[in-house]
C-alpha cells in the first residue's frame, strides 16, 4: 500500500478513535437563561447517552457570541440551533444535520396593537419596530432580510432582549410593531395575545436541525437519530421531544432542508464565514 494512502488511512482512524473516546459535547444555542435550559435538556442529554451508550455532555451559553464563537472554531461534537447556524456549521466544516422537527415550518411574525390603525407593513415606515435581539433568527434577521429585500420602507429598530420583552413593549405602544414567531407568541397569556394582531408572516422554512460534526463516526449518528426517532414511539418520550421543540422528528437533509436558504443565512452571518 503506497505511503500517502497509509498515511491518510491512519490519519482517519485517529480522528475516529478520538470521537470514540471522548465524551460528546451537545451544545444548545442561547435563548433561555443557562439554568433553565439546562433543566430542559439535561434529561433529553441523559437519554441519548444511554441509548447510544457514549457519554454526551450538555454546554450551555449566557451569550449568543459565546456560541457563536465555539461554532465558528469547531469546537463542539454536536449543536441545536436555528437554520441559520446550521448552514454556517455546514459551510465551515461539514457539520451534518441529523435531526428536525417536522410538525410545522419555522415563520416569523410582525405583530402591532390590536386597536392601531396599522394594517399593513408598508404603514411601518418611518415608525420604530421592536425585536428580541439583533441576531435572534426568525423574529429579526429573517424579518429583517425580507423587509429589506420586499419593502421599500425605513424603520428605527429596538432590541428589547427576549420575544417576551418585546410583546410587551408593542402592548404599552412603546414599539409600534413587534418581530417575533407564532410558537412564542401562542406561550404568552390570553390577556397579551389579545392586545395583539400579525399584520405579516414570513414565507417558512424547516425549523432548527441538531447538527453533528463529520468526524463523529457514522454509526454513532446514527444510533442518535435511531435514539430521537424512538421517544416520538410513546407519551412520556413526545413530551421530552415536546419540550426541546423537536415534536414530530424525521430525518434531517442538508441539501433539501437547509441549503435553499444559504443565500440568506450567508448574508446575515457573515462574520462568522469571514
Amino acid at each position: 500500500m503506497p505511503v500517502k494512502v497509509l498515511f491518510v488511512f491512519f490519519l482517519s482512524f485517529y480522528c475516529i478513535q478520538a470521537v470514540a473516546d471522548h465524551p460528546l459535547i451537545l451544545a444548545r444555542a442561547p435563548q433561555l437563561s443557562p439554568s433553565v435550559t439546562s433543566e430542559i435538556w439535561s434529561p433529553f442529554v441523559k437519554y441519548l447517552s444511554k441509548q447510544t451508550q457514549h457519554e454526551i455532555i450538555l454546554k450551555t451559553y449566557a451569550n449568543r457570541a459565546d456560541f457563536e464563537n465555539d461554532i465558528k472554531a469547531g469546537n463542539v461534537d454536536l449543536y441545536f440551533g436555528n437554520p441559520g447556524y446550521g448552514v454556517v456549521g455546514h459551510l465551515l466544516h461539514g457539520y451534518l444535520p441529523l435531526i428536525r422537527s417536522d410538525k410545522k415550518l419555522l415563520k416569523g411574525i410582525i405583530v402591532v396593537k390590536k386597536d392601531s390603525q396599522i394594517n399593513d407593513i408598508q404603514q411601518l415606515n418611518g415608525k420604530v419596530i421592536a425585536f428580541p435581539a439583533k441576531r435572534a433568527f426568525a423574529a429579526s434577521l429573517y424579518i429583517r432580510s425580507r423587509i429589506a429585500s420586499d419593502f421599500n420602507i425605513n424603520y428605527q429598530p429596538l432590541y428589547t432582549g427576549s420575544h417576551d420583552n418585546n410583546y410587551r413593549t408593542v402592548a404599552i405602544g412603546k414599539a409600534a410593531a413587534g418581530g417575533g414567531v407564532k410558537r412564542t407568541l401562542e406561550r404568552e397569556n390570553m390577556k397579551l395575545r389579545e392586545q395583539l394582531k400579525i399584520i405579516y408572516t414570513t414565507p417558512g422554512m424547516k425549523p432548527h436541525p441538531l447538527m453533528a460534526s463529520p468526524d463523529i463516526p457514522l454509526a454513532l449518528r446514527s444510533s442518535i437519530q435511531k435514539a430521537i426517532l424512538n421517544l416520538n414511539k410513546d407519551t412520556s418520550g413526545k413530551k421530552l421531544l415536546k419540550s426541546i421543540k423537536i415534536q414530530k422528528p424525521v430525518i434531517a437533509d442538508y441539501e433539501k432542508d437547509y441549503q435553499p436558504i444559504e443565500p440568506f443565512a450567508t448574508q446575515m452571518y457573515q462574520n462568522l464565514l469571514n
